[in-house]
């Protein structure tokens, strides 16, 4: 009898001791902020947390886009963050470990409207005879041919020739192709003229050259066309403004990336204050 009452105190000793650590177990935390590309907080976003295809947990970001969601138990999750205005993110293999606190902090991208593509019926049709590939064109832009070391002098003849191996200048006359120098035409801001002459290159917004399928509108011509085209009045208003539309775009980066930083930096010191109280 004696045998039997201790054996039964030992087993409720040892269910005893037991217990504690089935129930002792130390759960773990998610929490962060959510804001957009543009650095600002998204308040009332859904934020899940699954592991696989099992839905764990979830939070709504308050109004200052922070969310939390506990208790979770150690291991690996996933995270998916949705918002009718924004694209829905997945975050993967989010570790949570027991007794603290895991941030994950994220953008969101904006729900833009994307490329749309629209389907139709096949429609017959008959070709045309024209070949787009008929007409061979070189050109080359104004501030590149101020960097053109064959650009001497205003003489646009030698940058056809360093353009294209199919030009040749001799005598100083064109030949596109082996014809005669004669049947190339220049054109000046659309009139045609006799010789294209010496134009300084800060005044040339581009040069471009026929070179074979020269279009009728030019005129009965053999050999190849020269097309110049000169700089306006709108031309150098047009540099001007992209110029200072690049100095802006990137004084706007400039400022978005020391933003970007700043917020950053407050974000690390806002999660060490709280870790800091929750360890006193």
């Amino acid at each position: 009898m004696k045998t039997h009452a201790i054996k039964f105190l030992l087993s409720v000793l040892l269910f005893g001791c037991s217990v504690p650590q089935t129930y002792a177990q130390a759960y773990g935390e998610i929490r962060g902020i959510i804001k957009n590309t543009e650095l600002e907080v998204v308040p009332f976003a859904t934020v899940k947390i699954l592991q696989g295809t099992q839905l764990v947990g979830g939070a709504e970001t308050n109004e200052d886009g922070k969310y939390s969601i506990k208790p979770l138990s150690p291991g690996t999750y996933e995270m998916v963050i949705l918002h009718p205005e924004y694209i829905t993110k997945r975050i993967n293999k989010i570790s949570v470990s027991p007794s603290e606190a895991t941030y994950v902090d994220t953008k969101l991208s904006a729900n833009t409207l994307g490329t749309v593509v629209v389907l139709a019926d096949p429609i017959d049709y008959t070709n045309t005879g024209v070949d787009v590939d008929m007409f061979h064109t070189i050109s080359i832009s104004g501030s590149d041919l101020t960097q053109n070391a064959s650009y001497t002098r205003g003489n646009v003849k030698n940058v056809l020739e360093f353009m294209s191996s199919e030009v040749v200048v001799t005598g100083g006359e064109i030949h596109v192709r082996g014809a005669r120098g004669d049947a190339t035409g220049y054109f000046v801001d659309g009139v045609r003229t006799m010789e294209p002459g010496t134009i300084p290159g800060l005044a040339i917004e581009n040069i471009s050259a026929f070179t074979g399928g020269i279009p009728a509108m030019y005129g009965d011509l053999s050999s190849g066309a020269l097309l110049i085209s000169t700089k306006s009045y709108f031309s150098g208003l047009r540099d001007k403004n992209l110029r200072n539309a690049e100095r802006v775009e990137k004084a706007t980066e400039e400022r978005a990336e020391k933003k970007a930083k700043e917020a950053e930096a407050s974000r690390a010191k806002e999660i060490e204050q709280e870790k800091q109280k929750e360890r006193e």
